[in-house]
Parts: C-alpha cells; structure tokens; sequence
C-alpha cells in the first residue's frame, strides 16, 4: 500500500485562510446588524413632518360621537345609539337610544353606555346587547369587570347608592352611603375579576375636608348587604376623583398632585407613591402605562408642560417638556396622542415626537393607531381616513 503524505504547513495555511474569511463574514454581518439596528432607531425616533390620505370614508355629522376600540373592532357611541364595526362604516350590530348624556365604559370583553343622570344602563359584549338595566335612583359612575360584573354609583335623595349587578341583572351588592356617615362617593373601581371594590369617598366636617379610599371584598357573600370591609386610607385636604385597577390586587388613586399605589391581596397596604409638584392637569393610561400632564410653571421657557409616563409599577419612564395644544390625550402602546381641533402631536415613549402640526379636515374627533408603519385613523366630523406619516412630500 502506497503511504500517502500530508503536507502540514499548507494545510495550515489553508486553515488559517478559512478561520480568517469566516471571522471577516462574521465581523461584516455584525456590521450589517448593527447599522440596521442603528437606521431602524433612527426611523422610530425621527420626526415626520408630512402626510398623506388613504381610504378616506364618508361619515354623517360626528360632533359628539365618540369611538373606543373594542374586542377586535370599534365601538361607535352617542345620544342617538351604539355600534360596533370590525371595519370603520361597517356595522356588526347597532343599537338605537334616545340618551341625553352617555356615559361610556369598558373593559377588555364588556361594555356599558349609560344615561347620566337618568336611570337607564345597557351591558355590551362583541355580539351585542347583553343585559338592560333599569335603576333605581339617577347614575352618577359605572365600571365594568371583564366577566361583565358592573359597579354603579347612584344619586338618591338623601343618600347615594354604590351598587354591584352580575351580567345578568342580578343585584350583587347594595350599599348606601350618606354624607354624613361616609362622605360623598366621588368615584369608584371594580376588579377585573369582579370580586374587589374600591371607593373614594370625600367628606368635609367643619373647616377641614378628606378623601377615604375604602376596600371592600364581596367574593364570600351570601347577601346584597353582605360585604366584607377590607380597610381604608384617609388623605386630609384632597381629593381624589380617579380609580383604576392595575391588576386583580394592586389599585392606583389619582390624586390632584399625587398617586398612590395599593396591594390588596390581604390587608390593604400603600406599595407606592408618586408625589408631583405641580398639579395635574391630565391622567391617561393604557394597559402597561400611566401618563401624566402637569403645568410646566417652574420653567415655561422649555415647555407649556411636563410630560411623565410611568409603567404600571410606578417606575418612571418619560419625562419630557412639550408645547402643545391638547383637550384630550390618549396613550396607545408606546405611542401618546394629543389633540386639540386639527392640531394633533404625536410622540413615542422615549419623549420623540414623531409628528406635530395641523391636519386637513373638519375637526379632529380622535386619531388611532392602525396597521403599518407610523400609520393611523384620523376621525374627523364628517369623514374618517387613513393618514401616513412621511419624511417627504410625495413630488
């Protein structure tokens, strides 16, 4: 047999040859990575400065209908009824009312429009009407858990009424409440699982005035007036006019300057607090985060206001000076809107504003995000479009 000889020093040419191209393909692709990284970010935080229209539909009057997004489509609310659409301008199911104020409320499976001020309230779901209810003293507040449990706050003569129905009709829990023993029921929040309540109530005895957040518990009920009274906290001199549940045991109360955080899984207990030092002028929140308007009075050169978002554990994420006009502002995912006639800005959550400016139209109802890159529905009075950010105006 022929002995075959191997030349080493070329084959380890060769091996060094190969191990150097890879490192070379390897350092190119790094490079590739990282600029792609580095034009994406730049594209996420520059701003746009035109648009353009597509999809543009024709509506009637839209002063004073409001839009909410809803299971996987919208709900379309006002005086006249309710609607919910998959697509804007095409109905699922409507309903026809005659309501003088609605009030709207939701949750991620129910809804309810309500009368306020009246006695009327209707239970929604994705397929429709669920339940009418007919109450018994004026509404003044609903909340709606996502098993379609709904709290309501009632205006009686002498006293108000905090009251809890199932999806059915049936009456939970009934408590009446009166100035005098509790303090006024200014607002109130239900679980997302149906089982906690929490109140503010607001007092004033002489020359001094409080806020109660009281807890309550009516999962071991047997009766309406059966209800398990887990705690409270007082706040001398303040008022705190928002609730929210930010998950089945933690709630957040929005005062004037300042928010607190509470476990309620046991015995109730303040987990965090956000103090400001100016007041608030605006709360919005989404699923993941809180935001804050506050009056920019300290340093008005930088800014008309202070913009603060916080994540749902009270961790501050944003703090930004803006000049805008707003009368409402909404937060959808990483991205806040704020609207004011056909002046509309929009940033992310780094503080980027990705577009700030007038649109063409007939006064700006709302904006939401839609599907593609920097794209949204417009919902001006009379139409709804689909509006594209650019960086360029097409020639």
């Amino acid at each position: 047999m022929e002995k075959q000889v191997y030349n080493f020093e070329a084959l380890t040419k060769i091996r060094k040859k190969r191990e150097k191209s890879r490192r070379i393909k390897m350092i190119m692709a790094a490079v590739c990575i990282v600029a792609v990284l580095i034009v994406l970010y730049i594209l996420s935080s520059s701003r746009c400065e035109y648009y353009v229209y597509k999809d543009k539909t024709d509506t009637e009057d839209n002063v004073d209908v409001s839009y909410e997004t809803f299971a996987d489509g919208y709900l379309k609310y006002s005086s006249n009824g309710i609607e919910f659409q998959k697509k804007f301008g095409r109905s699922e199911w409507n309903v026809a009312l005659s309501y003088v104020h609605p009030f709207f409320t939701k949750s991620d499976s129910y809804a309810v429009l309500g009368d306020k001020g009246e006695n009327s309230l209707i239970l929604f779901n994705k397929n429709g009407k669920v339940k009418e209810l007919t109450l018994k003293y004026p509404l003044v507040q609903a909340t709606v858990s996502d098993q379609g449990i709904i709290e309501v706050i009632l205006e009686g003569t002498n006293s108000n009424y905090i009251q809890v129905y199932a999806k059915n009709g049936e009456l939970i829990a009934d408590m009446r409440s009166s100035v005098e023993e509790t303090g006024y029921p200014v607002t109130a929040a239900i679980s997302p699982d149906g089982t906690q309540l929490t109140v503010s109530y607001y007092s004033i005895s002489g020359m001094n005035s409080k806020t109660s957040i009281v807890f309550y518990d009516f999962s071991r009920q047997l009766q309406s007036d059966d209800v398990t009274l887990k705690g409270g906290f007082d706040y001398e001199s303040a008022l705190i006019p928002k609730l929210s549940f930010v998950d089945k045991n933690t709630v957040a109360a929005f005062g004037n300057s300042a928010t607190y955080f509470y476990n309620i899984e046991d015995t109730p207990k303040v987990k965090k607090e956000i103090q400001f030092t100016q007041e608030i002028e605006s709360v919005f929140e989404n699923d993941k985060y809180i935001g804050y308007v506050l009056e920019n009075s300290e340093n008005p050169e930088k800014g008309k206001y202070s913009l603060q978002v916080y994540d749902k554990n009270g961790a501050k994420k944003l703090e930004c000076k803006l000049n805008m006009n707003y009368d409402s502002i909404q937060m959808w995912g990483k991205e806040i809107i704020a609207v004011r006639e056909n002046e509309c800005t929009i940033l992310n959550i780094k503080g980027n504003i990705l577009f700030q400016g007038e649109l063409e139209g007939n006064g700006i109802e709302s904006i939401m995000p839609a599907k593609g890159w920097r794209t949204y529905h417009v919902i001006f009075r009379d139409k709804i479009v689909k509006m594209k950010l650019k960086f360029w105006k097409n020639s």
